[in-house]
């Protein structure tokens, strides 16, 4: 399983049924992000409703990664970056 306290990120759950998300689940739903980087949402229906769940980035990661999005826009030649 995911060691959690080694991820840059934590889990951020949202939704109706987030009470229905033991702390066995939230391993496992870290453990799959992890696993599937490119995966942004994972969408879980429970008996009490939806929970959706993410990453949540510290906020001076998502600092560096602007910082570092203008640093690539400003050098000769590059006219846009795109980052999903």
């Amino acid at each position: 399983m995911t060691d959690t306290s080694r991820l840059s990120w934590q889990l951020l759950m949202v939704g109706p049924g987030i009470d229905r998300i033991t702390p066995d689940i939230q391993d496992k739903l870290a453990a799959l992000l992890d696993l599937l980087p490119a995966t942004a949402t994972i969408n879980v229906q429970t008996n009490a409703g939806y929970v959706t769940v993410s990453r949540d980035w510290p906020s001076h990661r998502m600092e560096t990664v602007d910082s570092l999005v203008d640093e690539i826009t400003a050098a000769p030649g590059i006219t846009q970056i795109s980052v999903p």
